[in-house]
């Protein structure tokens, strides 16, 4: 018991910095919650040293979850409405990208060369080569066209 009584803001900073090594490693966010809760709980007990263990671990528990709801609740939630499109998903990295067609689109289906890739095409009706088009949507590896007016 003698440890316990001799736990000071340096034991919870190093803990900390532990587990944000620990996450480092690949955790995937699940140690940030508790590696911020035992700076903050270390940062209490630089000015208030006398805190009972059993305080402090109350204090930890309570930065740990709240700090974790905020990771996952804001943190995550913000990096998922991010506007990048979704990597290795070419079609969808298309959206919105404007170009000339070099042949043309006949009953609405057709199909064109980006880059080093050639892609199936849809819209609606017939459109004629050299006309502005931009790529509005994709299903699967068929991209869809709209004329630009």
């Amino acid at each position: 018991m003698n440890f316990f009584a001799a736990i000071t803001a340096y034991h919870w900073f190093a803990l900390g910095l532990i587990l944000f090594a620990a996450e480092a490693l690949g955790t995937a966010g699940f140690l940030l919650g508790a590696a911020a809760a035992a700076l903050a709980t270390g940062l209490v007990m630089l000015f208030a040293p006398e805190l009972a263990i059993a305080s402090q671990l109350v204090l930890f528990a309570i930065a740990a979850l709240l700090a974790t709801y905020l990771y996952f609740e804001v943190f995550r939630q913000a990096q998922d409405d991010m506007d990048t499109p979704p990597i290795n998903q070419r079609t969808t990295q298309l959206i919105g990208h404007e170009f000339e067609l070099a042949d043309p689109v006949v009953r609405g289906a057709g199909r064109v060369q980006l880059g080093d890739t050639f892609w199936r095409v849809q819209c609606e009706g017939d459109l004629a080569a050299g006309t502005a088009v931009r790529v509005v949507g994709a299903d699967q590896m068929t991209l869809r066209l709209a004329s630009i007016d």
